[in-house]
């Protein structure tokens, strides 16, 4: 299964730093990732609404301080969206804000790191895997039953 990955990172540095995390974390497993970027609220809204992305790492700083209801409106518009927030270290406290806008996680970008990454990754997949298989067998009882 391609797991596909948005990363709405506005700072062409972080960016790149985050690609390189991504590059690490993907020699520890055997994932398959296609990642694409927005660097801009535009561009994320854009590129979401062609609904082509499983999960997005959405950095702080695209939305700030609006981060979690922008986490709740990319939610109402794709629920089977998981985001990941890169928070700044200074706002640790807006950890509580993201999950419960419905974020999967959030993290102080400076401690994101290759392990975490790659085990993030791999725990939305297996989770989407299941997800799948429970789908697939709701309609065959749907067929079956119906």
């Amino acid at each position: 299964m391609l797991l596909r990955l948005l990363l709405a990172i506005p700072k062409a540095e972080e960016l790149t730093l985050v690609h390189s995390i991504l590059d690490s974390a993907l020699d520890l497993t055997c994932l398959d990732v296609a990642a694409d970027e927005a660097q801009s609220e535009e561009a994320l809204q854009s590129t979401l609404a062609e609904k082509r992305h499983d999960i997005v790492i959405l950095d702080w700083d695209l939305a700030e301080a609006k981060t979690p209801a922008l986490v709740r409106s990319m939610l109402r518009h794709n629920p089977q969206l998981r985001i990941v927030v890169l928070l700044p270290l200074s706002y640790r406290q807006y950890r509580q804000m993201v999950w419960d806008a419905g974020a999967c996680n959030g993290i102080p970008r400076e401690h994101m790191d290759q392990e975490w990454l790659s085990t993030v990754l791999c725990l939305m997949h297996r989770a989407m895997e299941r997800e799948k298989r429970i789908l697939a067998t709701c309609q065959k009882e749907e067929v079956v039953y119906g």
